[in-house]
C-alpha cells in the first residue's frame, strides 16, 4: 500500500472538510471523519493480512468508539486477541501502527487478551470507560460481544462505584480551572461545562442503561423537553468551536487561548468591529458551558436520588413559608414547584431560606424547575416589589454570598433579577490580568469580602479588621456588585456604574446617604489602586489630594476593602506582600492626613527620623556594639525616605546583607517567598551612569521580568528595590536567586562589556492597544513625572532606560507595574542639571518613546 497515496487521500479529505465546514452540520463532519478512519483501518487490516485470522478483533474505543472524531482527535484502537501474539504477528502490528503514525494520525493503540482487558478495566477507570465506548470494526465479532458481556457484568464496575470514581475525576479537573467555566482562556474539552462534562453524563447513562445519546436520554424521560433542547444546542456550539479550532491548529490542543480566539471567531462567521466577534463567540461558549455544567450536575444528582436511592427522606417536614418546607436538610416546594411560575418572587425566597439553614441544600427538583421558570420569564424579577424586598434582605444574612449570591449567579437568577447583570454575563475582559469574565470576577469580589469575616482569614489582616468593624457592610457589598456593571458599553464604566448603583439603591429604598456612598465607591473604585501603584505615595501632595477625594475615615476604610477584594479576585497572583505593604502605607498615610486636616501635610522628614529611631531602639537586643556602629554608618548614608518606604522586615534583611557584605557599600540581596509567589531584589552600591539600564538589561538577559521597582538615591549611593518574576509569573527558585545574585554582584564590581540591546517583539500579540504617555502636572522645578502605558514585551525597561541615557536624563524614581499583558509605569526624571524637563524636552522624550513602542 503506497503511503504517498494514503497521504494524498487524507489531505484531500481534510481539505474537503475545511471547504464545507460552515455549510455542513458539525455532527455530520465528525461522523464523516470517523467513517473515513473506519474505511482506512479496514483497508490496512486487509493489507496486512489480519483479515485471514479469526483470533483477532479491531475495536474503536474512546472518542473514536463513540464516533466523535475532530480533526486532531486521538485515533484510539484496541486489538483484542485470543492469546499472546507470536513474534511475526507482533511485527506486522508494529508496521501497522507505524504506518498510521507516518500518516500523522494521533494513534492510541493497545493489544490485549480478553482477560487482560477485564483485569485492566477493573484496575483503571479510564480503561474501563474507553472499553464501554467500544465499537466493533472488523475481525472476530463474537470476541467483541464477549468483551461487552464481561464489562457489563455487575461486578466489573458497580454503577455507584463508577459514578463516584467519575465524580472524583471531575472534582480534580474542575480544580485545575478554578471551579468555574468563566475562564477567559478555557479548554473546550476539560474546563467546567466543557465536553468532558457531557461525556461524564453519557458514561454514567451508558454504564447503567446501555444508552449513549441525548435523544435516548430524552426518550427514557430522563430529560425535560426544554433540557433536551438546551443540551443539544450547547453540544452543537462546543462541537463547532472545537472542530473549527482543530482546523486552525497543527498540533492537538483544546485551549481557547487569546491568540486563537479572533481567528476562530472569524472562521465561525461572527461579525463586528475590533473584539466584537470574539465577545459574541465567547458569550455563546459561556452560555453553552453553563448549560452543560448545570444540567450534567443536576441530572447526575437526580440519577443518584431516583435510581441509586441515595436520598431517602424520613424526617418530619418543617414548613418554611406557604411554598417551601425543610425535610432532612433538603428544601423542597409544594405542588410540583408551581410557585416559581405563579409567584416568581418565590425564587428569591428559596435562596433566602438557604441562608437561614446553613446545612440545608435545595432539592434537585427545585433547581431543575427553577431553571425552567427562569427560562419563561418575560420581565426582570427586580420589577416585583416583594422580590426587591427579599433581595435586599439577603445582604444582612450570614454567609449570604456563598449561600445565595454565588448559587444565584450560577443558576442564572442574578441575570433574571438584574437587567444590568445580564449585560456582563459571559462578558470577556481582553487582557492577561483578568482570568475570569466580568460577572464571575464580580461574584468573586463579593466572596472575597465575605471571606474577610472569617476569623481564620489571613489574606490581609488590616482589611479583615476594618470590614469586621463596619456597621453597614451592605454598602460595600453592593458597591462590589456594581463596580464593573457598566463594562463593555463604552465610556467610563466607573462613572456609568455609579449612576446605575445609585438608581438601584433608590429603587430598593435605601437612604439617600447610603445611595450616594455606594455610588461614590463605584465611581472611585480604581482611585486607590491607581494612587498606590502609579504615584509616589511618599510625596506629600499625593497624599493630600487622595485625602481630599476620600474625605473621611469611613470612606477610606470602605475603599481599601473594596480595592483589595477587586485586585485579589482578578487572579491568584496579582495580590502579593509587596502590594499589601504599598496599600497599607497609603492607608495609614491618608488616615494620618485626615486626622491632621486635609491641607496640612505630614512632615515626612520627621516621620523618617521617627521610624529610624524606633527601629534603633531594638538593635541592642540582637547586635553587638560594633555591629550597631556599622549599622548606623550604613543608615547615615540612607535618604530618610528609605525608612518610610521599607518594612521593618525588609530593613532587617538589608542590615544582614550589609553586615555580611564582602565589599563595603556594595551588596545584592535576592529572596523568594514561594507561598506568596514573590521574589524581591535589593541592590545597594555606588551610583554610576546607566545603572538602572544595566540592571534592567541583565534581568532581561536572564529571562526575568520586573514587576515593580522603587529607585532611591542620595546622589552618591543607590538603594533600589525590585519585585521580579520568571516570565511565566512564578517566583525564582533558590538556585535562580543565587545565580542572579552572583551575576549582579559581578556586574557591579567588575568592568563589563556593554550589553547589546536586542529589540524583542511584543509578548502578547492578540491585544492591540496604543502606547499612551502622559506628563503629570507638577509644581516642582527639579523633576518631571510621567505615566507610560504600553503592551509588555521582553526587555521593555532596558529599552526605556536606554532612551533616558540617550536623552541625558536622570531617573530619580520609578514605579513599574505589570498588569497582565500591559505595563502601567510611573517615572520621575530630571535633566543632568537637576531640573524639570522643558516642554521641548518632554516632546522629544515622548517622540522617542512612541518611535520605539
Amino acid at each position: 500500500m503506497n503511503i504517498t497515496n494514503l497521504r494524498q487521500q487524507l489531505a484531500a479529505f481534510n481539505q474537503s472538510q475545511q471547504d464545507t465546514f460552515l455549510q455542513v452540520e458539525t455532527l455530520t463532519l465528525i461522523h464523516q471523519r470517523s467513517d473515513f478512519y473506519d474505511r482506512l483501518l479496514l483497508d490496512l487490516w486487509k493489507h496486512f493480512g489480519f483479515d485471514q485470522r479469526n483470533d483477532l478483533t479491531l475495536i474503536a474505543v474512546g472518542g473514536y468508539g463513540r464516533r466523535e472524531m475532530f480533526p486532531l482527535s486521538d485515533l484510539d484502537i484496541l486489538v483484542l486477541t485470543q492469546s499472546t501474539l507470536d513474534n511475526d504477528t507482533q511485527a506486522r502490528f508494529n508496521q501497522f501502527f507505524t504506518l498510521l503514525w507516518d500518516l500523522k494520525l494521533q494513534l492510541g493503540s493497545a493489544i490485549r487478551t480478553l482477560d487482560e482487558c477485564v483485569d485492566m478495566g477493573k484496575a483503571e477507570i479510564s480503561v474501563a470507560t474507553n472499553m464501554l465506548e467500544g465499537r466493533f470494526l472488523v475481525g472476530n465479532s463474537r470476541a467483541f460481544y464477549d468483551l461487552l458481556e464481561h464489562i457489563h457484568q455487575p461486578d466489573f464496575w458497580k454503577t455507584d462505584d463508577f459514578l463516584q470514581a467519575k465524580i472524583a475525576e471531575k472534582k480534580q479537573r474542575y480544580a485545575r480551572y478554578h471551579n468555574t467555566s468563566y475562564n477567559l482562556e478555557p479548554d473546550l474539552k476539560h474546563s467546567p461545562g466543557g465536553l468532558r462534562d457531557l461525556h461524564l453524563l453519557m458514561w454514567v447513562m451508558l454504564r447503567h442503561y446501555g444508552i449513549y445519546s441525548l435523544s435516548e436520554l430524552f426518550e427514557q424521560q430522563l430529560l425535560f423537553a426544554e433540557e433536551y433542547a438546551e443540551l443539544q444546542q450547547a453540544q452543537a456550539v462546543l462541537f463547532k468551536m472545537r472542530f473549527g479550532l482543530h482546523l486552525q491548529l497543527k498540533r492537538y490542543d483544546n485551549r481557547l487561548r487569546f491568540d486563537r480566539q479572533l481567528v476562530l471567531s472569524e472562521r465561525l462567521g461572527y461579525l463586528g468591529e475590533g473584539n466584537k466577534p470574539v465577545e459574541t463567540m465567547m458569550r455563546d461558549y459561556f452560555q453553552a458551558t453553563q448549560s452543560i455544567a448545570q444540567l450534567s450536575y443536576l441530572l447526575l444528582a437526580n440519577f443518584e436520588k431516583i435510581v441509586l436511592k441515595k436520598e431517602k427522606r424520613t424526617g418530619e417536614k418543617t414548613p418554611l413559608d406557604r411554598y417551601f418546607y425543610l425535610q432532612d436538610n433538603i428544601i423542597s416546594a409544594q405542588k410540583n414547584y408551581r410557585c416559581f411560575n405563579d409567584d416568581p418572587s418565590s425564587i428569591l425566597d428559596l435562596f433566602y431560606h438557604l441562608t437561614q439553614y446553613p446545612q440545608a441544600k435545595a432539592s434537585v427538583s427545585a433547581l431543575r424547575y427553577l431553571r425552567l421558570a427562569i427560562g419563561k420569564l418575560t420581565f426582570s424579577l427586580s420589577e416585583l416589589p416583594q422580590a426587591r424586598k427579599r433581595f435586599i434582605e439577603l445582604f444582612s444574612q450570614p454567609n449570604f454570598v456563598a449561600r445565595a449570591i454565588k448559587p444565584m449567579h450560577y443558576f442564572g437568577v442574578l441575570k433574571a433579577y438584574l437587567p444590568q447583570w445580564k449585560n456582563i454575563t459571559g462578558l470577556m475582559q481582553f487582557n492577561m490580568l483578568h482570568i475570569y469574565t466580568v460577572d464571575e470576577h464580580t461574584a468573586r469580589v463579593m466572596q472575597t469580602l465575605e471571606n474577610l469575616l472569617n476569623t481564620n482569614n489571613e489574606s490581609y489582616s488590616l482589611c479583615s479588621q476594618l470590614f469586621n468593624n463596619f456597621d453597614d457592610r451592605t454598602i460595600i457589598y453592593l458597591a462590589a456588585m456594581f463596580h464593573d456593571i457598566a463594562k463593555g458599553r463604552g465610556g467610563s464604566h466607573s462613572e456609568n456604574g455609579a449612576v446605575e448603583a445609585y438608581q438601584f439603591a433608590k429603587l430598593h429604598h435605601l437612604s439617600e446617604e447610603q445611595a450616594k456612598f455606594i455610588a461614590w465607591l463605584v465611581s472611585e473604585h480604581l482611585t486607590m489602586s491607581m494612587t498606590a501603584q502609579r504615584r509616589d505615595i511618599y510625596a506629600p501632595n499625593v497624599i493630600i489630594e487622595f485625602a481630599k477625594i476620600v474625605g473621611n475615615q469611613t470612606a477610606l476604610s470602605a475603599l481599601l476593602c473594596l480595592t483589595f477584594a477587586d485586585i485579589s479576585s482578578t487572579n491568584k497572583t496579582f495580590w502579593n506582600k509587596w502590594k499589601e505593604q504599598l496599600f497599607t502605607q497609603l492607608f495609614y498615610a491618608t488616615q494620618s492626613q485626615l486626622q491632621r486636616g486635609k491641607e496640612k501635610p505630614v512632615d515626612y522628614k520627621q516621620l523618617g527620623l521617627s521610624n529610624r529611631n524606633r527601629i534603633s531602639e531594638k538593635l541592642s537586643e540582637y547586635y553587638t556594639e560594633n555591629q550597631i556602629i556599622q549599622i548606623n554608618d550604613f543608615w547615615d548614608n540612607c535618604p530618610l525616605s528609605y525608612f518610610i518606604r521599607h518594612t521593618p522586615e525588609q530593613l532587617e534583611w538589608h542590615i544582614q546583607g550589609y553586615l555580611e557584605a564582602k565589599i563595603p557599600q556594595i551588596f545584592v540581596l535576592v529572596s523568594s517567598d514561594e507561598q506568596q509567589n514573590l521574589t524581591q531584589l535589593f541592590v545597594h552600591c555606588l551610583d554610576m551612569p546607566k545603572l538602572f539600564s544595566t540592571i534592567a538589561q541583565l534581568l532581561s538577559q536572564k529571562k526575568i521580568s520586573i514587576l515593580e521597582a522603587q529607585i532611591l538615591t542620595n546622589n552618591r549611593l543607590v538603594f533600589d528595590s525590585f519585585v521580579i518574576a520568571e516570565y511565566n509569573g512564578q517566583s525564582l527558585s533558590k538556585i535562580r536567586c543565587e545565580q542572579l545574585q552572583q551575576a549582579l554582584f559581578k556586574l557591579l564590581t567588575q568592568p563589563q562589556t556593554p550589553f547589546k540591546l536586542i529589540k524583542k517583539s511584543m509578548k502578547f500579540t492578540p491585544f492591540n492597544k496604543k502606547t499612551i504617555i502622559t506628563f503629570l502636572e507638577n509644581a516642582r522645578l527639579d523633576q518631571t513625572e510621567f505615566e507610560f502605558k504600553t503592551l509588555d514585551r521582553e526587555g521593555l525597561l532596558a529599552h526605556i532606560s536606554e532612551i533616558f541615557n540617550e536623552l541625558n536624563l536622570q531617573l530619580l524614581n520609578a514605579k513599574i507595574t505589570t498588569i497582565g499583558e500591559r505595563v502601567d509605569d510611573f517615572f520621575v526624571v530630571s535633566t543632568q542639571e537637576n531640573r524639570a524637563l522643558s516642554e521641548e524636552q518632554k516632546q522629544r522624550l515622548k517622540q522617542r518613546l512612541l518611535e520605539e513602542f
